[in-house]
């Protein structure tokens, strides 16, 4: 009996990220934070709430910001900060990198290796492949993934990192790959947020695909009660709700 609550306290514990630099101060110079602290300007600028005049009636219009699922992306994970300047060159002979240290080094994919293979339009506005040799490493629990995301709504005018995912829990090394969206001369510089990383674990599932039925529209209106019969919150309310419930809804 014993043997089991403790099974069950053990599984009921957070799991735990491991981050840790390989060059020493990056963690107190540009620290890894949670996605929160790293909200774009513009959206800390949007209001919840505008004023619309509509047929000479005055109504209010919720903007983004009361959309569930914009913060929610933007506050998961962990952002990664550019650790250093770099200067860049590249034009279509030509590709130059330079950090105010050599201990910060760059390198690049050839476009054989990416850009050579993806829609024109991805080709047309882009320039090559940068790729930095990062600092960090993350350990993640077992059976525990990591998204690689960009940093998308930061409309960053010079580079955008490519998503994907990393076994984190077996390998520890992250080395983003940065789509370079212009031809030039430009310096990314330190602090940059580079890319997210969201922690996942990987669960195998089952799905099915239906029409309505007696049992998902039970589903659907039972959440539609919930957020729809508040002026506001009533997701929040509802997402607090799920979360202090152990059970599946």
């Amino acid at each position: 009996m014993i043997k089991k609550l403790f099974t069950f306290w053990k599984q009921k514990e957070k799991p735990k990220i491991h981050w840790w630099s390989v060059i020493d101060g990056v963690e107190k110079v540009t620290p890894i934070v949670p996605a929160r602290e790293y909200l774009p300007d513009w959206w800390k600028r949007v209001e919840r709430i505008i004023e619309n005049k509509v047929d000479n009636e005055r109504m209010n219009k919720g903007t983004l910001k009361n959309c569930p699922s914009f913060p929610e992306y933007l506050t998961q994970g962990f952002v990664v900060p550019l650790w250093t300047d770099v200067h860049v060159t590249v034009d279509n002979s030509e590709f130059k990198w330079q950090t105010p240290d050599r201990v910060f080094s760059f390198t690049s994919h050839a476009d054989s290796q990416f850009r050579d293979h993806v829609p024109q339009h991805i080709r047309d506005n882009s320039s090559m492949v940068l790729k930095p040799a990062c600092p960090w490493r993350v350990k993640t629990p077992p059976g525990w993934s990591v998204w690689q995301l960009p940093m998308y709504y930061h409309y960053d005018p010079f580079f955008e990192v490519l998503p994907g995912i990393i076994w984190s829990d077996i390998h520890h090394e992250i080395n983003q790959q940065m789509l370079l969206k212009r031809y030039g001369e430009f310096t990314l510089k330190r602090g940059t947020p580079l890319a997210m990383y969201v922690p996942y674990e990987r669960n195998k599932y089952t799905y099915d695909i239906s029409g309505p039925n007696d049992e998902n529209s039970k589903w659907s209106n039972e959440s539609f009660i919930h957020v729809r019969s508040k002026f506001k919150g009533g997701y929040k309310l509802h997402q607090a709700k799920a979360k202090k419930c152990p059970v599946k809804h």
